[in-house]
């Protein structure tokens, strides 16, 4: 006989559980950043070639990848700011579909760096909630989902390393970042790093480049606060 895992927060689930049941609820994101011309050379490492166009400004095109997920049944989407900021498009892509669809920025917050999104969410894909940050434990499992390197709905292991770990990223200052050594790359920004009761405990940010099995999530208590903020109320 078939048995279904019970609803989170009553049991621990086996990784691959949390896996099977939540990772349609996690998205690729690609932002498409539209630069005239003569701006994206004063771009760092912009390695185009200049041509003679006749004088012509036309505009390039930049492509910055990320991963989000649904946390709410209106089709809310939880992301990274600076995964979608300055975007000109958003796109989404869901698990299983190959239909791209267009998202809406309904809420940002630059100083926290998290910003929500808003599609058309199809029935039956499955939401991730947000855990209480009593729920943060040193040692934890956890597990994080997300499309680094362009490599979509991509599964990496670890546990919570460290909590309360401060941090700056340019003109960022990030307070109570979790530590964790699950891998996280270029492209898990804005993913989740869920524990085994199937529980967002903090969203993907940053990578040591300089180490490895040190990656950085935004504590959920910081997601809460950016939600009110936002006054977007907090999922349902």
């Amino acid at each position: 006989m078939k048995t279904r895992p019970k609803a989170p927060g009553r049991s621990v689930y086996r990784i691959a559980d949390v896996v099977e049941r939540y990772k349609g609820a996690v998205v690729n994101i690609e932002v498409v950043q539209d630069i005239p011309r003569s701006a994206a050379s004063r771009i760092p490492g912009w390695p185009l070639p200049q041509f003679d166009d006749g004088g012509e400004e036309r505009e390039l095109h930049q492509l910055n990848i990320g991963s989000g997920f649904f946390f709410d049944r209106r089709g809310l989407i939880l992301t990274n700011e600076h995964v979608i900021h300055g975007a000109s498009r958003i796109l989404v892509r869901l698990l299983g579909r190959t239909r791209v669809v267009e998202a809406k920025v309904v809420g940002a917050h630059y100083e926290l760096d998290l910003a929500v999104l808003r599609v058309p969410k199809p029935p039956g894909l499955p939401i991730l909630h947000l855990a209480k940050k009593r729920d943060l434990r040193v040692g934890e499992w956890v597990v994080a989902i997300g499309n680094p390197l362009g490599l979509d709905h991509t599964v990496t292991v670890g546990v919570i390393s460290a909590k309360e770990r401060p941090m700056a990223i340019g003109d960022r200052k990030y307070p109570h970042l979790i530590q964790t050594d699950a891998a996280i790359n270029r492209g898990n920004s804005g993913g989740p790093l869920i524990n085994l009761r199937g529980n967002v405990v903090g969203i993907n940010t940053a990578v040591s480049q300089s180490s490895q099995g040190i990656g950085f999530a935004i504590a959920v208590d910081v997601v809460r606060k950016a939600l009110r903020e936002m006054r977007l109320g907090l999922p349902e």
